[in-house]
């Protein structure tokens, strides 16, 4: 008798602390213990803000530039762009840096002069991703209440300062337009660049 009067008890307490236990919810508050990226250079900003410049409606971006600017087969694209157009490859010194080791960089929004933004909180997008590609596409929702959103990468400046790479991608919640692509710039003057090429891409690209 003292066994069953033990074994219903600690059912009882079994199932109370199941029925207490508390739920898994999305969160997008930020991890105090996550390490905030690096700020990026301020070249990097103006030419950012001068592509912001361009656009008539306002980018959803997301707040850090992406890690990989160039993959292997990138740097092949370039090195034949550059040997069709009579450019030297020595141009453009770090390429073999943005392949293995370039780091998450962050945007400072004070940097920035353009207002057609909207800063994408990344560390939030990522543990939303986390969860699953719907969660992310709920969490922007929820939080902006928008369903697209750009990303891109700290661009690489030739030695002259008068080029420069960067990739510019395009996410939204279908899929059906999501794209990106490698592009090569060519300064125009003090903050004024023209796109004179794309490199390579992925997605549904359409060129501009």
């Amino acid at each position: 008798m003292k066994h069953f009067i033990y074994y219903t008890f600690f059912y009882i307490l079994v199932i109370s602390s199941c029925e207490n236990a508390p739920t898994k919810k999305r969160t997008t508050t930020n991890s105090t213990s996550e390490k905030k990226a690096p700020i990026a250079s301020k070249e990097a900003h103006a030419f950012y803000d001068w592509w912001l410049s361009q656009n008539k409606k306002t980018i959803n971006l997301n707040d850090q530039f992406r890690k990989k600017l160039f993959y292997k087969r990138d740097v092949v694209e370039l090195f034949n762009y550059l040997e069709r157009n009579g450019l030297k490859a020595s141009l453009f010194e770090g390429i073999q840096d943005t392949i293995d080791a370039l780091v998450y960089k962050q945007f400072e929004p004070n940097f920035i002069k353009s207002t057609n933004v909207t800063w994408v909180n990344q560390n939030n997008l990522r543990a939303c991703r986390k969860i699953s590609m719907e969660a992310m596409w709920d969490c922007l929702a929820s939080d902006y209440g928008i369903s697209e959103y750009h990303y891109v990468s700290c661009p690489l400046f030739s030695k002259d300062k008068n080029w420069a790479i960067a990739s510019i991608n395009y996410m939204e919640k279908s899929g059906k337009n999501s794209s990106g692509a490698n592009r090569l710039f060519r300064r125009k003057g003090n903050n004024s660049w023209e796109e004179v090429a794309i490199l390579t891409y992925w997605g549904n690209f359409k060129s501009d």
